[in-house]
């Protein structure tokens, strides 16, 4: 079957506009004027290689991404059955890639359609309340603004990783909408800014995070897994505690189209599990942690003091289809 595959695709993926260097982005609820959304992103022709060729195979250490083969027998659509058998198999997963010591945490969403469409193709209510929309923007979920937060999850001082762990949550092949990564290596460090980010596993109630984005560049290097089976889960860094550089702490992705599908290829269905990996003393954890958040941008291109870190988001309003409603 992946003799078939091309070695690499043509595509177009969403990214930063590069007025906000140095800047926070801001979104529909933090922009001072509707005008300002327009400058918020540009859409840029991109080349995804295919990351089955590549030789050596990429691993969590070297690229940010590793695909590992781990056949489930569970019903990745029964919410209880997630957090319970399948949370269990994740945290066996990522004991035996990373080599950590622990693993810490869960939270879960699925995705299944595409944003603002309605019928065959649009967003189905999710098990667990999530959102649902496959992600068309290139972000990295977390940013050094997690710090605080993660206390709660890791509260003694050592060394964490968080990994996003994603397959298909249905026994089919996924082709339609595949998950396409950047080479952690291939990213400058003035590439990244920090946007005004919404978490989005549970819809009833979005609330800030900081996020990360990403300016296009030339150098940067994409890479897919087609046809991803379902017995194959790919991992991939969120967030590292060990990496001072900046562009070595994450993995920016985002769903792209791929033009070799046919239009009527099945919609995707898959589920991506976040967790922590712990590793060795953080011996320096609160000067670490500083120096981290120390990167993020306190301030938009207008000159506004940002307050969007953590919280409700004021003015949110939930969409009227929620979780299992018909």
């Amino acid at each position: 079957m992946h003799g078939a595959q091309p070695a690499s695709i043509h595509t177009t993926a969403n990214f930063t506009h590069s007025l906000h260097r140095g800047f926070r982005v801001p979104n529909h609820y933090s922009a001072n004027h509707p005008d300002d959304l327009k400058t918020l992103g540009t859409r840029e022709n991109i080349v995804v290689h295919n990351a089955r060729l590549l030789d050596p195979a990429p691993t969590l250490d070297s690229h940010g991404f590793q695909l590992v083969v781990s056949p489930t027998q569970l019903d990745l659509l029964d919410n209880d059955i997630v957090r319970s058998e399948f949370y269990a198999e994740c945290r066996d997963l990522l004991k035996r890639v990373t080599g950590c010591v622990e693993v810490r945490g869960g939270g879960h969403e699925y995705r299944n359609g595409f944003g603002g469409e309605t019928g065959p193709r649009g967003v189905k209510p999710t098990p667990n309340g999530s959102g649902g929309a496959y992600a068309q923007g290139i972000h990295a979920d977390m940013s050094p603004a997690v710090e605080d937060g993660f206390r709660r999850v890791v509260p003694d001082d050592r060394h964490f990783e968080s990994i996003n762990i994603w397959r298909s949550a249905v026994p089919e092949t996924v082709r339609m909408m595949p998950l396409a990564v950047c080479d952690m290596r291939s990213v400058r460090i003035d590439d990244i800014v920090f946007g005004d980010g919404q978490n989005t596993g549970n819809i009833k109630q979005y609330t800030k995070v900081v996020d990360q984005r990403l300016i296009h560049g030339p150098h940067q290097r994409w890479c897919y897994f087609p046809d991803m089976t379902p017995d194959e889960v790919l991992p991939f860094r969120q967030y590292d505690t060990r990496q001072e550089v900046l562009n070595l702490r994450t993995v920016f992705h985002t769903a792209v189209a791929d033009p070799t599908m046919p239009e009527d290829a099945p919609m995707r269905s898959t589920i991506e599990v976040r967790m922590q990996a712990i590793y060795g003393d953080d011996t320096d954890r609160d000067a670490r942690a500083e120096r981290f958040k120390a990167a993020i941008p306190k301030y938009y291109r207008d000159g506004r003091v940002c307050n969007w870190w953590s919280g409700p988001i004021e003015g949110y309003v939930p969409p009227t289809r929620l979780g299992n409603d018909p």
